[in-house]
Order: C-alpha cells, then sequence, then structure tokens
C-alpha cells in the first residue's frame, strides 16, 4: 500500500469515526439540578454542618469521638458548598448560581471548610475556631449580597455568631 493510499485510509477512517460520534452525541444535554432548593441545600445541609464547627470554637471537643464528628460535619459542609453550585429547584437557583460572586463564595465555603476537616484532624481548637469565623464571614457575605432581607428564609433560624461574639 503506498503513502497516498494509507493517508486517503486514514482520512475516510477519521470522516467516519467523527460522522459515528455526531450521531451518537445527543443533540442537547440535559442541565443537571439538584432535586431541592439551593436554601433548602443550605438550611438542612450547610447550616446543620456548619453550626457545630462555629459551636466547637467556644465548646471545646471533649473526646477523639467529638473531633471525629467536627470532621464528618466539615466535610459535609466541604461538598455543600461545592454542591450549591448546581442550580436547585428554586425560583432564584438558576439566576444564582449563573453569577461568579455566588461560584466564588460556593468555592471560599467548601475551601474553609477543607481547611476544618484539616483542624479536627489535628485536633487543633485555634484553627477550628479560626475555619469557624471564616465560615461565617463567608456565609454572611453571601447572605448579605444574595439574601438581605430574609438570610435564612426562616427554615431553621438566624445565623450562628462567631466566636469572638461568644467572648472566646
Amino acid at each position: 500500500m503506498n503513502m497516498q493510499s494509507k493517508s486517503a485510509r486514514t482520512l475516510l477512517i477519521s470522516i467516519a469515526l467523527l460522522a459515528l460520534v455526531a450521531c451518537s452525541a445527543p443533540e442537547e444535554a440535559e442541565e443537571f439540578r439538584l432535586p431541592i432548593s439551593i436554601n433548602e441545600a443550605m438550611a438542612s445541609l450547610i447550616n446543620h454542618s456548619a453550626d457545630p464547627i462555629w459551636i466547637a470554637a467556644w465548646q471545646n471537643p471533649q473526646s477523639d469521638q467529638d473531633w471525629r464528628e467536627l470532621e464528618h460535619l466539615a466535610r459535609q459542609l466541604q461538598v455543600g458548598g461545592a454542591l450549591i453550585t448546581i442550580p436547585g429547584t428554586g425560583p432564584v437557583d438558576q439566576m444564582w448560581t449563573n453569577r461568579a460572586e455566588w461560584q466564588r463564595y460556593s468555592m471560599a465555603l467548601s475551601d474553609s471548610a477543607g481547611r476544618a476537616v484539616n483542624a479536627a484532624r489535628s485536633k487543633d481548637l485555634e484553627l477550628i475556631k479560626r475555619s469557624g469565623d471564616e465560615i461565617v464571614a463567608i456565609c454572611e457575605g453571601c447572605h448579605i449580597d444574595f439574601k438581605p432581607d430574609l438570610p435564612t428564609m426562616n427554615i431553621y433560624g438566624e445565623l450562628s455568631p462567631t466566636s469572638d461574639d461568644i467572648g472566646n
């Protein structure tokens, strides 16, 4: 087989593969959505996970089990921050997730929660305090920018205080 025949054969195979891929690709990929609203995810997952991290700064974890629970909750918070980058069923979810500021807040929350995971693993109360305060600052900043009138929409109550508010 000469060089020209090999090139022609390779070209025909490439065109056939491209045509096959084009025919098998879905015309419109369905967008993935959370099965609940972002607000529900924040109130049930993020608030639930963040509160014990904030509280740990002034109610020192007493046992290995307490530290493991904090690590587990921090990991949930880390995942929750990433999850809320995806729109859910709420009326403003798509609008929020389309904004760069929302994406930055969400990923900052996830990153900060990752630091809380490390703090819990190392059983470092000072690092837990710093992580908790950082998480509060991220949450409050996001709520001010996106939900200034009803921070939690009263699903589970208001935002938790920082450790400095308690006197630690």
